[in-house]
């Protein structure tokens, strides 16, 4: 009985201490473009927080406060939580810490700090606050060798989180990371987020966002092509294997990026440089059409037509046909249709990338029938 009662009280304890719904503990399990190597040594605090997370894994945290201005942060909770050995020594009231072959040495109430035998005087004394001894945050960055990164805006952000990082380690900032880190700690319950777009899930109901801070409806909603109307993103397939969903990266990278859609189960198809313009699937396998209304790079290695399978939890995809081949569309940009079977795909095509003159181009116009894998057509009719 006092074994359960116990574990009652644990289990209470991490509920208080965690009191949020998000549906993984570590990014890397709802983050697409993120890795393990990405998130070792690092941590990520908030002053608003008891949470934190050491290499990517949430762990309850001792912390960091804010006195006169400055951020203080628990030595020995950021210590040892890269792996530190901390001694103290009671008598004269100093700190040892241990770390890749270094030494750290600070006493309680003083503002000298030693590393290495370099002494460094820090602008707040190392002090005791609740039975945790805190330091200023810069310079325990700065002992450990690490990049600290403090953010702060009261007017989006009501957490304010502080990064602890390797120097090169740059990813947690540079692929939206932090901003999904932003959502954890608001309590957002995340379903799937990569550096495009988030999607979280509030009372059984999914929305999505580009910027992680302004979150719409995400819902099919039937894509209704308007020749007067340029849309790049924010477009829906319907296909046998349900939904798929096509977003524009028009902020950063101007990228196309197309999603299956399955209830709660959010996976990233593919990447591509030319807008989506089509979709299909085909026994589990899904194929697309790309529409080249801007260069592309090296278009004459490539088609725009492409396939999609998925393989050991990704998706994998690769052009069909042949290099330097354009199918689906004509020369005015006329669309064609483009049915599938066993035998493969047949649509309009001709070699639009090659050092052909354009006489010699024409001469390939024809409709061909497209391998379902690998790279060969033939030609059904010129």
């Amino acid at each position: 009985m006092k074994i359960k009662i116990i574990l009652t009280l644990f289990t209470f304890t991490l509920f208080l201490a965690f009191g949020y719904t998000a549906h993984a503990e570590n990014p890397q399990d709802y983050y697409e473009d993120v890795t393990e190597a990405d998130l070792k040594n690092s941590m990520i605090l908030s002053p608003e927080s008891s949470m934190a997370f050491i290499n990517g894994q949430m762990v309850s945290a001792v912390q960091p406060i804010v006195r006169d201005g400055r951020t203080l942060v628990p030595l020995r909770f950021i210590s040892e939580g890269f792996g530190a050995k901390v001694e103290f020594n009671a008598k004269n009231q100093s700190i040892t810490i241990k770390y890749d072959n270094n030494t750290i040495s600070l006493k309680i109430g003083k503002k000298a700090l030693s590393v290495d035998g370099k002494s460094i005087k820090m602008d707040v004394a190392a002090n005791v606050y609740n039975n945790t001894t805190y330091i200023p945050l810069r310079y325990i960055g700065e002992a450990f060798n690490k990049k600290v990164v403090y953010l702060k805006n009261a007017e989006i952000q009501p957490y304010s989180l502080i990064i602890i990082r390797d120097v090169n380690a740059t990813a947690i900032e540079n692929l939206n990371l932090i901003r999904v880190y932003e959502l954890i700690y608001q309590g957002k319950s995340i379903v799937y987020s990569d550096r495009f777009m988030a999607v979280i899930i509030e009372n059984g109901q999914l929305f999505f966002s580009n910027d992680f801070s302004n979150f719409e409806p995400f819902v099919y909603h039937e894509w209704i092509d308007d020749k007067n109307t340029i849309r790049h993103g924010d477009i829906w397939f319907e296909t046998d294997m349900g939904h798929f969903y096509l977003n524009y990266a028009y902020a950063t990278t101007q990228e196309f990026i197309l999603y299956r859609v399955d209830g709660e189960e959010i996976t990233r198809v593919a990447i591509e440089k030319a807008p989506i313009k089509a979709v299909k699937t085909y026994q589990n396998n899904v194929y697309y059409l790309t529409r080249y209304e801007r260069g592309i790079p090296n278009a004459h290695e490539t088609s725009n037509l492409k396939s999609a399978t998925f393989d050991n939890g990704q998706w994998v995809s690769d052009y069909l046909g042949k290099p330097g081949f354009y199918y689906g569309f004509d020369t005015s940009g006329n669309i064609y249709d483009w049915p599938i079977d066993d035998n493969g795909i047949t649509t309009f095509g001709y070699l639009r990338f090659s050092d052909l003159s354009s006489d010699e181009k024409k001469t390939t116009f024809g409709h061909y029938r497209i391998e379902l894998k690998g790279h060969d057509h033939e030609l059904v009719t010129p």
